[in-house]
């Protein structure tokens, strides 16, 4: 009992964090004490940088030549994901309120989280490296594929696109970056060391994610994006956002375990797949939906994906620990 409890701690901190943030807004919105608006994009750093450290630079190079894996979790990410949900609106439409179904569609179209994609895979024993290959790809061609989505889903909006270079230059900055540092650091220190620091590197990875919660749930809090919206409607956008979050989470596995990749493989894909990013989400709805009014309006667009962030979150606390667990009995 009290192993199965130390295996959920991240689940316990993510939903403490969430509380907090409730209590707290003040303290972690943009422009408040903790400076969050620069003190997450540096926690993003250290988590990339310890990823560095920690990332075998053979694994990771081979990770980079699957392309076949690539094509497949791109796939699951930018058409499985926006085809499932738009299934969901077509068959349940009439029970899902006209106030939810923009945003619930916009969050079936946007790239895979990168550090919580990552970090989840390797705390669960997968193939981290093709993990972050992969979602930073999906954050650097959902730049194109996501707009074109809104584009196919909402002919009646502004025919605007997020800033070609800006998500980019960001990846590449606090991501690309410390990762190389990282990688470059491994060949100064030893091996051995750094397998030594590993359970501290891994409570340090689980701090900065609790801290970008906080920091993502402040802001929502602050800006007041739940109270402008019914009861009855975040009601159902959590019955819905975790009726796609099941569906979507059972429709990756199955092919990835078909296709006979590693449980390695799997995982990342499994993660890759499912998390949907809330800090690119959060740009890209204000710009292709700048100006809207109504149902299109950011806030109401947004009011999905800040659920499903939550949902996906506890998720990957709460499985990644028995996926660890399944990872080591196979080796």
């Amino acid at each position: 009992m009290l192993d199965r409890l130390k295996g959920q701690l991240l689940t316990v901190g993510i939903l403490i964090a969430i509380l907090l943030a409730y209590v707290l807004p003040y303290l972690g919105a943009t422009g408040g004490p903790l400076k969050t608006e620069i003190t997450t994009k540096v926690a993003i750093a250290i988590i990339f940088f310890l990823q560095g450290l920690t990332l075998n630079t053979r694994k990771l190079l081979i990770s980079v030549t699957q392309w076949r894996l690539h094509i497949f979790c791109q796939s699951s990410i930018f058409l499985i994901s926006p085809v499932l949900m738009l299934l969901m609106v077509l068959l349940l439409g009439r029970w899902i309120p006209a106030n939810l179904q923009p945003g619930l569609l916009f969050l079936s179209i946007l790239p895979s989280a990168v550090f919580s994609s990552t970090v989840f895979t390797a705390n669960s024993g997968g193939d981290a490296g093709v993990a972050l290959f992969n979602a930073t790809l999906s954050n650097v061609i959902g730049v194109i594929l996501t707009p074109l989505w809104r584009l196919a889903m909402f002919a009646n909006a502004n025919d605007k696109f997020p800033p070609i270079d800006s998500l980019p230059a960001k990846i590449a900055f606090f991501i690309l970056l410390p990762l190389v540092i990282g990688q470059f650091g491994r060949t100064i220190i030893k091996y051995g060391l750094v397998n030594y620091w590993g359970p501290a590197i891994k409570r340090t990875n689980n701090g900065m994610i609790l801290f970008a919660v906080f920091a993502a749930f402040c802001d929502s809090f602050s800006q007041e994006v739940w109270a402008k919206f019914p009861f009855s409607s975040i009601l159902l956008a959590i019955i819905y956002s975790t009726i796609f979050l099941g569906l979507l989470s059972s429709l990756v596995r199955t092919p990835s375990r078909l296709a006979s990749y590693s449980l390695s493989q799997r995982i990342a894909v499994f993660f890759c797949s499912s998390q949907k990013t809330l800090a690119a989400g959060v740009p890209i709805a204000a710009v292709v939906f700048a100006g809207q009014s109504g149902n299109l309006a950011q806030g109401p667009i947004l009011i999905p994906l800040m659920i499903y962030h939550a949902q996906q979150l506890v998720l990957a606390g709460l499985i990644s620990g028995s996926l660890l667990d399944r990872k080591r009995q196979l080796t």
